[in-house]
């Protein structure tokens, strides 16, 4: 029963660990890039309960188990290309007032398919001090999170999962994020 128990883990360890697979993904006609091949579209109840925004993401994805997510959304706003970095530096600020604790992982601005992007990567702590939730337990996500500027929109990229899941969710979070590619006709 042992030898049993301990193949199943093992398999179940191997399976786990196994390479993603990516499909190319067309966001809008102007948006593509890659994500992992069991992502589907979030339902209109799944968009509601977790983006709570006036203006819903142009396109939002989730994994099976509905825990691990990915965003893309559009922003007009008044920044130009060339004030990315002070763009950076606001959103780092808005970043850090959302959360009760934020640990950065790393920030930069980044070259992505001949596009620089604001990328920020970070875990995340909200406190239920308030006794709201019924585990009255503190919710940590890791997060990794891109800005770009196209023709004075904001665009960003926005990947979720339990912080508990960062190690093996990281690298795909990189993986989706470097294939993203946007016209210049955005």
């Amino acid at each position: 029963m042992k030898v049993l128990l301990s193949l199943g883990f093992s398999i179940l360890l191997l399976t786990s660990f196994q390479q993603m697979k990516y499909v190319k993904t067309k966001v809008n006609d102007n948006i593509s890039l890659s994500l992992p091949k069991d992502f589907i579209p979030m339902t209109e109840a799944e968009l509601t309960s977790k983006f709570a925004s006036v203006k819903p993401p142009v396109a939002a994805y989730t994994d099976y188990t509905r825990t691990v997510d990915f965003g893309v959304n559009i922003a007009f706003s008044r920044w130009n290309a060339e004030d990315l970095e002070i763009m950076k530096g606001f959103y780092k600020s808005n970043i850090m007032g959302l959360y009760d604790e934020v640990q950065f992982i790393h920030e930069g601005i980044e070259t992505i398919n001949e596009r620089d992007f604001a990328v920020f990567e970070f875990t995340s702590k909200v406190l239920d001090e308030e006794g709201t939730s019924i585990n009255q337990r503190a919710i940590s996500k890791y997060v990794r999170i891109q800005y770009t500027i196209v023709r004075s929109k904001t665009v960003l990229f926005n990947f979720t999962c339990p912080a508990r899941e960062m190690e093996r969710w990281a690298p795909v979070a990189k993986e989706i994020m470097s294939s993203v590619k946007i016209d210049k006709d955005l």
